[in-house]
């Protein structure tokens, strides 16, 4: 027990770094009804970082990773923004579809040529939690710190774009927020990969909003949920010896459905 407390201690608390901004920003997600945005942006970091890596012979220093990442986010941000902005006449889930297909299917042509390929899809999928070192927590904390930080104070103008849409928002603010939102998807992808990132975005989100409107308890029960996921992620792949992010993925699923099942049981009768 004690051995597996010191191996995943890190990679714990990486999962939670994560939690504490990603549970946030999954709840205006939901509520703009962009549901696979975040997929798409995390797909554009995730190829950014690819070709940093192939052109670079698959040793591409950090520092290029993520400036290719977020380079590639970036545009993302910019596309998400212009489409909020014609949905009338262009639905914003279809430049997502088509920006996620054409990310998805850029990633396959690079690796194609990559000796290592098919592991570094892997890896761009589920991530390397395992790997986190405690320096990369107090990294990633302290670039969450400050984009946390930069939400808060704008936290005002976002909360009426997503919650308020009516009133009218100016359109650098919308870019603001998926640049922003960007920032935070290009730290992540690389850590805890695509599908890692888009349960920790969405699943609390929707946990809770089978339950609840307020947005703080919403936040503080979407923390609960996302401790519980990674725990029990964590938990099981010391067990069963599984791989890490799609472990905990699996553990989001079934407290999702543990949740849609509570909901139904609560839900009154009708007569």
């Amino acid at each position: 027990m004690g051995d597996a407390l010191t191996f995943l201690a890190a990679p714990l608390c990486m999962c939670l770094v994560i939690a504490s901004i990603h549970v946030y920003l999954g709840m205006h997600i939901l509520r703009r009804g962009v549901i696979f945005v975040d997929l798409a942006l995390a797909q554009l970091a995730a190829l950014g970082a690819t070709v940093a890596g192939v052109l670079e012979e698959q040793h591409a220093e950090e520092a290029h990773a993520h400036l290719a990442a977020f380079a590639l986010a970036t545009v993302g941000a910019a596309i998400f923004a212009l489409a909020g902005r014609a949905r009338e006449h262009v639905s914003q889930e279809a430049i997502v579809g088509i920006v996620y297909a054409v990310a998805s299917s850029l990633m396959v042509l690079v690796l194609s040529q990559a000796p290592h390929g098919a592991e570094h899809m892997k890896e761009m999928l589920v991530g390397s939690l395992l790997l986190s070192t405690w320096e990369d927590v107090a990294r990633v904390a302290v670039a969450y710190a400050l984009l946390g930080a930069a939400q808060l104070g704008l936290r005002k103008r976002f909360v009426q774009m997503s919650w308020q849409p009516e009133q009218g928002v100016p359109a650098g603010w919308d870019f603001a927020f998926y640049l922003l939102f960007a920032m935070v998807i290009t730290l992540s992808v690389q850590v805890a990969g695509v599908l890692l990132v888009f349960s920790y975005l969405i699943v609390p989100a929707v946990v809770t909003a089978l339950f609840q409107e307020r947005l703080g308890a919403r936040l503080l029960a979407g923390w609960g949920v996302a401790v519980v996921a990674s725990v029990g992620g964590l938990a099981a792949s010391w067990a069963w010896d599984l791989p890490t992010g799609a472990a905990i993925v699996a553990v989001f699923g079934a407290v999702l459905s543990l949740a849609a099942l509570l909901r139904l049981i609560r839900r009154p009768t009708v007569t």
